[in-house]
């Protein structure tokens, strides 16, 4: 018997072949029975698919429609099938990620002891490194990546929003006084990146340059871990994502300003990515991990 997503598989061999005759010959059917195949489908859902003619098929607003969720649809069914039938193995061989320094140092290597205890026969590579790896190209199973994601072939899994906040440590204000709005920040010290003539520039909306605001101040850095541990230290205000200032906020050693100003949203996030192919055990235990970890920093 045939159910409806063996129709939509038959209805996407028809879109890829070009015709009935061709999908039947590569399925080992009749091409009539490949239309009737077809017609069950258009039956069920109520809209045309094709546009039929003696010469060739051409399909329909919601031929198309069909045709790209039916895709995902399948691909998402393969793909979990795959997952539950490798569950019926130990996962074992090399797992090779890649992630930025600064977040790997704080947040991947910590799952690495917690991985490899779950996962006994797999070995981990891990790569800490600040550019945009090609995971297909360098043979890398999963990498992470922060910011706005170009379209590309690989597979996407967020992780997490990417939320920036401004804190400094208790010594700095209680030296220099508590800032009560974001204006008040231009009379303090700000630890900034490298700028032109050494300034920086702060947003606290949504968009719009009203709510941008040009800071300044005696250090600068490029390294974020040598901003935060400056701004540990007492040396001045930082304006950092979230996932880079979270412990030191719930210990006490920084304090964040500003609480009743919600966190800014930038518009991108931490990503995993992987290249295509099935979602296998190995690589899906270290996502769920790193989403366990992001999902507690925001608690």
């Amino acid at each position: 018997m045939t159910g409806f997503a063996d129709r939509l598989d038959i209805f996407l061999k028809v879109v890829a072949a070009g015709s009935f005759s061709a999908a039947g010959r590569e399925l080992g059917m009749q091409a009539s029975s490949i239309s009737r195949q077809v017609d069950l489908l258009e039956s069920e859902l109520g809209v045309e698919l094709f546009y039929r003619s003696t010469r060739r098929l051409a399909l329909t607003s919601a031929g198309e429609t069909l045709c790209h969720r039916a895709r995902q649809a399948l691909g998402q069914l393969e793909e979990t099938r795959s997952v539950v039938a490798a569950m019926a193995s130990e996962p074992q061989g090399w797992l090779t990620i890649s992630a930025p320094v600064c977040f790997g140092r704080r947040h991947v290597v910590p799952l690495v002891p917690i991985y490899l205890e779950r996962f006994p026969k797999v070995h981990l590579e891990l790569s800490l490194e600040d550019r945009a790896v090609n995971p297909i190209g360098e043979s890398i199973d999963l990498a992470v990546r922060i910011g706005k994601l170009q379209d590309s072939a690989l597979l996407v899994t967020k992780l997490a929003a990417t939320e920036s906040v401004v804190c400094a440590a208790p010594s700095y204000l209680q030296r220099h006084g508590v800032p009560a709005v974001p204006a008040d920040l231009v009379h303090h010290a700000c630890l900034t990146t490298p700028k032109p003539m050494k300034a920086g520039m702060w947003q606290f909306g949504e968009t719009g340059s009203e709510d941008r605001l040009e800071v300044s101040g005696r250090f600068v850095c490029a390294d974020m871990d040598g901003l935060l541990a400056s701004a540990i230290a007492g040396l001045g205000i930082i304006h950092l994502q979230t996932w880079l200032v979270a412990e030191p906020l719930r210990d006490g050693r920084l304090v964040r300003l500003f609480p009743a100003l919600p966190p800014r949203p930038d518009g991108s996030g931490i990503h995993a990515l992987r290249p295509p192919g099935a979602l296998t055990t190995k690589v899906k235990g270290m996502i769920d991990l790193l989403k366990a970890r992001m999902a507690a920093l925001s608690e």
